[in-house]
C-alpha cells in the first residue's frame, strides 16, 4: 500500500512518476490498482482482506463492486452496508494506470464467488473492449452499470492524417470533406442519444441505471430472486391507490400486467388473506413476477397477528418467480427486495425483465462476408495516399460515381461521360439531398437540359455541382459510424429525410454485427415500415440493406483507423441498393489494442 499523492492527477511529472511505477511493479511480478483509489476488499473467507478506508468488510455476498472515484466508493460502500447487500469483492481504480474496468470484468467473470457484477464507470479506458466483454459476460452474469451520459464528441477538420480535402472525381468524401451538415467529415447529424445509448447497453447485455439508488436497487433484486421468465407481472396489495399506482409504473417499465390484476385484498385483509392471495397469484401461469404492495393498516383495524404481513411473504418466495415488494410501514424478511417506493420496486423488476428478455434471445454470429480485401483497404489507408473509394470498395460496399463540376462546360462533358439520363444535385453535403429545396434535378435527359439545370441551379446553390447517372428510385435510407464513447464504433441505420432525422429516428448497434444485430437494425426505426411496403408501395429488399450494414461493420471492426462513416442516401429496392454518396473520416489507431487480458 502505498500513501502518496501527485501521480497523473498532477500533470505531465506526475504522469512520469506513475508509469514508472507501473514498470517497477510490473519488473516485481506485481499488478497497480490505483493509483488516487480507494482501494480493495475482498469478503472471502480464504482472503478477508479489507484494503480500503472503509471502517469495517461490507456483508459477504455474490456481488462485485467496481468504483471508479474513490471518493464516491465511500459513500457505495456506506450504501451497500446500509441495505445489507452482500459483496464478494470491492475494487476502487483510481488513475486505472494499470488494472482497468475491464480487467475486474474478466476476473468477475471466472471468479466462483460473484454472480453479480455493479459498475460505476466516470470513462471508458477502452470502448472496443468493453462491448466485447459486456456482450460476451452478460450471458453468464448480469452486469449493471451506472455509466457516464452520452458524450459523441466529433472529428474536426484534423481528424484526417492528410490534411487533404475532397475526392473530387468520386462519390465518396475524404477526411476533410463537407459532412452531411456541412461541417467536418467526421461529424454526423446526430449521434447515438440518451435513449439510444441506453438501447445500446440494453442490448449488450449490460442493464444500465441512472442512479446509486437504481444500481442498488437492481443489485439487490439480482442478488436475491430468479430473473423472471417473461414480462407479465401480479400486482397484489392491499391499498387500490398503490395498486394502482404499481400497475401504471409497470406500463412505464415495460411490463405487462397479467389478466385479472391488479388485486386489491382490501384494507382489512390479515396477513393470511395477504397469504393466500400472493400464493395464488404465484401458482398463476399467466404470471412471471410478482409486485407485492402493502400499506399499514390504521390503528385498531386488525388483531396485531394478523397485521404482521411480512408473515405473508414467505409463500410468494417458495413459488420461484421473482418477488419485489414496497413496505410502508415494517421491513420485508431476508431475500425479498424491499424499496420504499412502488415506482422504484417496479422501476428496478423492469431493468431486470428487459435484461432476461436479451438473454433468452440467441446471440447471434458474426459472419464470414465474401469480396473482402483486407490487404486493399490497409493500401487505401494509407496517409500518403488515403483512398476512400477504394476502402469501401475492399469491403464490397460500391458507391455510384459522381463527377464534380464547376461550370456549365464541365457539367455537360461529365454528362456525356457518364451517359445519359443525368442526375445533377447541389456539392454541398447539406444540400445534396433536398429535392425539396429544388437542389436536386433528376432525369436530365440531354445536353441542353443539363446546361440549363445549371444555370439555374447555379444561381441558387453556388457553382458546384455533382453528376451522377440515373440509378432506379427507392426508399432511401442513411447508414452512419460513429464512435461511441462507451461502445466505440456503432453502426446507425435510419430512413432517409429531413423529418427522421429531426426526430432522431435511427438504431444502434456496437460492432462487430451478427447477423442478428443487421436484420434488428433495418427494423427498428419507427420508419422502418416504409420499407416493408407502405399504401401499397413494393417491399424493398431488407437482406441487402442488412448485408450492407454487415459490410459497415466488419469495416469499422478491422480497420479502427476509420472513426467515422456516413453513406447518405441508399437508395433501397425491391431488387437490390444503391449508395449515392459516402464521407470517410480518419482518426488514429485505439492507444490500448483490443486484446485480451492484459498479462505481466
Amino acid at each position: 500500500v502505498v500513501i502518496s499523492a501527485g501521480f497523473a492527477e498532477a500533470g505531465a511529472d506526475g504522469a512520469v512518476a506513475q508509469r514508472r511505477l507501473v514498470r517497477a511493479a510490473h519488473a516485481a511480478g506485481m499488478r497497480i490498482i490505483g493509483p488516487n483509489c480507494l482501494g480493495v476488499a475482498n469478503t472471502g473467507t480464504e482472503v478477508r482482506l479489507n484494503a480500503t478506508l472503509a471502517p469495517r468488510l461490507p456483508v459477504p455476498g455474490r456481488v462485485g463492486l467496481f468504483s471508479q472515484s474513490g471518493a464516491f466508493g465511500v459513500a457505495l460502500l456506506a450504501e451497500v452496508d446500509r441495505r445489507g447487500l452482500g459483496l464478494s469483492s470491492f475494487v476502487s481504480a483510481g488513475n486505472r494506470a494499470d488494472v482497468s474496468g475491464n480487467d475486474l470484468l474478466q476476473y468477475w467473470q471466472d471468479d466462483p464467488d460473484t454472480d453479480v457484477i455493479l459498475l460505476y464507470l466516470e470513462t471508458f479506458g477502452n470502448p472496443r473492449k468493453f462491448a466485447r466483454l459486456a456482450r460476451r459476460i452478460g450471458r453468464e452474469k448480469p452486469i449493471v452499470a451506472l455509466a457516464p451520459p452520452a458524450r459523441l464528441p466529433g472529428l474536426g477538420p484534423s481528424a484526417g492524417p492528410n490534411g487533404g480535402a475532397a475526392n473530387p472525381r468520386g462519390g465518396v468524401a475524404g477526411p476533410n470533406a463537407a459532412g452531411p451538415d456541412g461541417g467536418a467529415a467526421g461529424l454526423v447529424a446526430a449521434g447515438p442519444d440518451e435513449v439510444a445509448v441506453s438501447a445500446l447497453f440494453a442490448h449488450s447485455g449490460v442493464i444500465r441505471v441512472d442512479t446509486v439508488a437504481e444500481l442498488l436497487d437492481v443489485g439487490v433484486l439480482l442478488a436475491n430472486q430468479p430473473l423472471p421468465a417473461g414480462d407479465r407481472v401480479g400486482v397484489v396489495g392491499n391499498s387500490s391507490a398503490l395498486t394502482g399506482l404499481a400497475a401504471t409504473a409497470a406500463a412505464a417499465a415495460g411490463l405487462t400486467v397479467a389478466e385479472g390484476y391488479p388485486r386489491d385484498v382490501g384494507p382489512h385483509a390479515g396477513s393470511a388473506d395477504f397469504a393466500t392471495a400472493l400464493a395464488a397469484a404465484v401458482a398463476d401461469d399467466g404470471v412471471d413476477a410478482l409486485v407485492a404492495v402493502f400499506a399499514p393498516p390504521l390503528p385498531g383495524q386488525l388483531p396485531d397477528a394478523e397485521a404482521d404481513f411480512t408473515s405473508a411473504l414467505p409463500a410468494a418466495l417458495a413459488g420461484g418467480k421473482p418477488t419485489v415488494a414496497t413496505f410502508l410501514a415494517g421491513r420485508a424478511p431476508s431475500g425479498v427486495p424491499a424499496y420504499p417506493s412502488v415506482e422504484e420496486a417496479v422501476r428496478a423488476l423492469g431493468r431486470v425483465t428487459a435484461y432476461a428478455g436479451w438473454l433468452r434471445r440467441p446471440a447471434g454470429t458474426v459472419p464470414e462476408l465474401s469480396d473482402v480485401d483486407r490487404d486493399a483497404a490497409q493500401a487505401a489507408l494509407r496517409p500518403e495516399t488515403f483512398d476512400p473509394t477504394g476502402l469501401l470498395a475492399a469491403y464490397g460496399i460500391d458507391v455510384v460515381e459522381s463527377v464534380l463540376a464547376a461550370s456549365e462546360q464541365e457539367a455537360a462533358a461529365a454528362a456525356r461521360r457518364l451517359g445519359y439520363p443525368v442526375a445533377m444535385k447541389a456539392a454541398a453535403a447539406g444540400l445534396r439531398h433536398r429535392l425539396d429545396l429544388g437542389a436536386v434535378r433528376l432525369d436530365l435527359p440531354d445536353e441542353a437540359r443539363v446546361r440549363r439545370a445549371y444555370t439555374e441551379m447555379a444561381t441558387e446553390f453556388g457553382a458546384d455541382v455533382l453528376i451522377q447517372p440515373m440509378v432506379p428510385p427507392g426508399v432511401a435510407c442513411v447508414v452512419e459510424l460513429v464512435e461511441d464513447p462507451a461502445f466505440g464504433p456503432v453502426v446507425g441505420f435510419g430512413v432517409g429525410g429531413v423529418a427522421t432525422e429531426l426526430l432522431g429516428d435511427r438504431a444502434w448497434r456496437a460492432v462487430p454485427l451478427t447477423g442478428r444485430d443487421a436484420a434488428e437494425l433495418v427494423d427498428e426505426p419507427r420508419a422502418a415500415p416504409l420499407l416493408r411496403g407502405h399504401r401499397g408501395a413494393a417491399p424493398v429488399d431488407r437482406e441487402a440493406l442488412a448485408e450492407l450494414l454487415l459490410r459497415v461493420g466488419q469495416l469499422a471492426d478491422e480497420q479502427p483507423r476509420a472513426r467515422t462513416l456516413t453513406l447518405n442516401p441508399v437508395l433501397a429496392r425491391p431488387d437490390g441498393l444503391s449508395v449515392l454518396h459516402a464521407s470517410v473520416g480518419l482518426g488514429s489507431a485505439a492507444a490500448r489494442p483490443d486484446t485480451g487480458p492484459r498479462r505481466l
